[in-house]
């Protein structure tokens, strides 16, 4: 069945139903070629399948807390206590582990390796998985720097910070300064915040992204899939998808996220669909009327 046959059986059976899960808001007229502008508000928490990728102000949280003290180069230890429960890609986890490499990873046994090559990969070896790459490239911590975690605030705000504080390149290059990088894990919104200081240019390519425990999906920042690039006092947000919006005249996608603006070619029912983290899907809609612009002066 498709996700539209599943919309409309929902809709059918919609007036039986307290949808209070998910509100679009109040039917809209406008004139042919207007933007509709749709804030939906929801009480469930999104699924963590899928992500958007986002920038945020540059706000790392300080950087103390306990030290990984036993990181080698080419190195993963763990498992150290995350605090609370975090999902990550539909996954729950109460631990983490810490790869050398630039990378937090919440599965055992991974890979060593630190030539970054293009995610999402199912097949290589290779290839950390199940991981937030800060930056997955040959860095070497047991020449300098440190690696510091700690859990913070109360239930149920927590949040567990992940700091590559300092960490040198492999072979410390002569005029490349270390890697100052911080992770930031949500409790309950399982959102992911990525506070880079300072990530210097090497010539080695490398990662800045997220990528799913099979290798099937990943959600990288634009522009560094594997690629040279460095950057210094940005911030990025990893974030479940949210709503996502259909035009049910077209049967087709027009949106992902909280927010929509979207000019519709004719009147039509839009649709909010949010999956939570358990796999139920809610639905509303909003109907939009569409006049024509020169009968509606």
């Amino acid at each position: 069945m498709s996700i539209m046959q599943k919309i409309l059986i929902v809709l059918f059976f919609l007036p039986f139903f307290g949808w209070g899960q998910i509100s679009v808001g109040n039917n809209q007229t406008i004139c042919e070629g207007d933007i509709v502008n749709v804030q939906a508000s929801t009480s469930v928490q999104s699924s963590t399948d899928s992500y958007q990728v986002t920038n945020i102000p540059f706000a790392p949280e300080n950087t103390i807390g306990s030290s990984v003290i036993t990181l080698m180069d080419d190195d993963v230890q763990g498992p150290f206590s995350i605090g609370f429960t975090f999902q990550f890609y539909g996954n729950d986890y109460t631990d983490f582990y810490v790869g050398s490499n630039g990378w937090i990873g919440f599965s055992a046994g991974q890979p060593t390796s630190y030539f970054a090559s293009p995610i999402p990969d199912s097949t290589s070896i290779t290839i950390p998985r199940d991981c937030i790459m800060l930056t997955w490239e040959d860095l070497n911590p047991s020449v300098g720097g440190q690696v510091l975690y700690q859990t913070i605030g109360t239930y149920p705000n927590r949040k567990m910070t992940l700091t590559f504080d300092n960490i040198p390149y492999y072979g410390n290059p002569v005029g490349v300064g270390p890697i100052i990088s911080q992770i930031v894990l949500y409790e309950g919104s399982n959102v992911i915040d990525n506070h880079v200081t300072d990530k210097p240019l090497h010539t080695n390519p490398s990662i800045q992204g997220i990528h799913n425990i099979s290798g099937t999906v990943a959600t990288v920042v634009p522009g560094r899939n594997a690629a040279v690039w460095s950057t210094s006092n940005e911030s990025v947000r990893y974030f479940p998808s949210g709503v996502s919006w259909y035009d049910l005249s077209t049967g087709q996608i027009i949106g992902v996220g909280d927010t929509l603006e979207y000019t519709p070619l004719q009147s039509t029912y839009l649709v909010g669909v949010i999956t939570d983290s358990t796999a139920q899907t809610y639905a509303d809609t909003m109907y939009v009327e569409v006049l024509d612009a020169d009968l509606s002066t």
